[in-house]
């Protein structure tokens, strides 16, 4: 019966996994056609970096939330960021949403932990 709920329970988190994983692929090749190949390969880094912790829930938004941070060294220069700490989720003491500014007033958002 254990080895049953284990094998249930890493099939259902491989099957939550690839979908967060095809979420992501799908929502940067919507971002891929809005900008160019130099700013798209500052914001995969810039994922990338950020997926040193959990990185989840891409979409493309027509609004941003949280406040302005300059990001020096990226082909975008800043976000919008609303971050929170104590009590995340994933056991880290930081988590929120990312805006990523995209050309025609849309943005990239995502959620990290």
């Amino acid at each position: 019966m254990t080895a049953q709920i284990e094998a249930d329970y890493a099939a259902a988190m491989a099957e939550h996994y690839a979908d967060l994983q095809r979420n992501r692929r799908e929502v940067m090749a919507q971002v891929a056609e809005l900008v160019s190949p130099r700013k798209l390969a500052s914001i995969e880094k810039f994922i990338d970096y950020a997926d040193d912790n959990f990185v989840c829930d891409f979409e493309l938004t027509d609004t941003h939330g949280g406040g302005r941070q300059d990001e020096p060294g990226t082909a975008f220069r800043y976000i919008y960021i609303d971050q929170h700490s104590g009590g995340c989720p994933a056991g880290d003491d930081h988590y929120g949403w990312i805006w990523i500014p995209l050309p025609k007033g849309k943005y990239l958002k995502f959620q990290y932990a």
